[in-house]
């Protein structure tokens, strides 16, 4: 009942966008709640050149968003944080394979609303205190499922276990830690860049893959060209550079 009931709102939310006029087109974004203070700057600039053009956002886990697609709700653009998510799409080919393209990376990093001493070794910090750790939920969560593997990658995920807390995406994470539900969290580093209220980071060993954030259009989107001519605002330099405002790392070997 509950999926739905979700699928009944999103559809609501795009027939509720009627505000404007009979020309503009009506785009649907699904996006990683990650991306979601550059996605409202990147609607911003974007509409200085398509103001024709309504952008709606659906924000959640990439996994999530994904469970959305399989099950038919409406959504026109597909910007995830995690390949895996993406790659499940395209083997049912739900999406244009010809458009998948990654456009950002991020990385981990432990944070606090207190800053670190210089010297803070990160086994040392999280062993030898009693604070809760806030996570994305690892199985449901791409920013969980990188959490556990740098930690399993450090020996540190059976020591921690009694002292984390699961968020729902990574965007709740933030907010445990800003809001003093969680003294420690394993965040991404675009989203310490972004926050007022996060003064101390420490990067997360154990780390060996990048993470990297791949878009695509949806394969059965009604609006293909304001999907494609979106996704390329997103991955231009104009697009790429307004990432990197937002603490997102260009796809190695590319110059945002």
């Amino acid at each position: 009942m509950k999926k739905t009931m979700g699928l009944i709102s999103l559809a609501l939310l795009m027939n509720g966008c009627s505000n404007t006029s009979a020309n503009d087109e009506k785009l649907l974004v699904s996006a990683a709640s990650s991306l979601t203070d550059v996605m409202k700057e990147m609607e911003l600039q974007f509409h200085e050149i398509e103001p024709n053009i309504e952008l709606t956002f659906n924000y959640g886990s990439s996994s999530k968003l994904r469970s959305q697609i399989e099950q038919g709700a409406p959504s026109d653009l597909f910007l995830s944080a995690s390949e895996k998510d993406m790659e499940l799409l395209e083997s049912q080919q739900l999406i244009d394979i010809d458009s998948i393209k990654p456009f950002a990376e991020n990385q981990l990093v432990l944070a606090s609303l207190e800053e670190f001493p210089e010297t803070t070794d990160f086994q040392e910090l999280v062993l030898n205190t009693e604070e809760k750790i806030a996570i994305g939920e690892p199985d449901s969560v791409p920013l969980g499922a990188y959490s556990k593997k740098a930690l399993e990658n450090e020996n540190l995920w059976n020591s921690l276990s009694s002292r984390l807390i699961y968020a729902k995406d990574a965007r709740q994470v933030v907010t445990y830690v800003e809001s003093g539900n969680a003294e420690l969290g394993i965040i991404y580093s675009s989203d310490a860049v972004i926050s007022r209220e996060i003064n101390g980071t420490l990067e997360v060993p154990g780390q060996t893959d990048p993470i990297i954030y791949p878009g695509a259009v949806i394969a059965d989107s009604e609006n293909q060209p304001a999907a494609t001519a979106f996704w390329e605002f997103v991955t231009s330099s104009k697009g790429q550079a307004i990432l990197k405002e937002y603490g997102f790392m260009p796809i190695a070997g590319e110059t945002p």
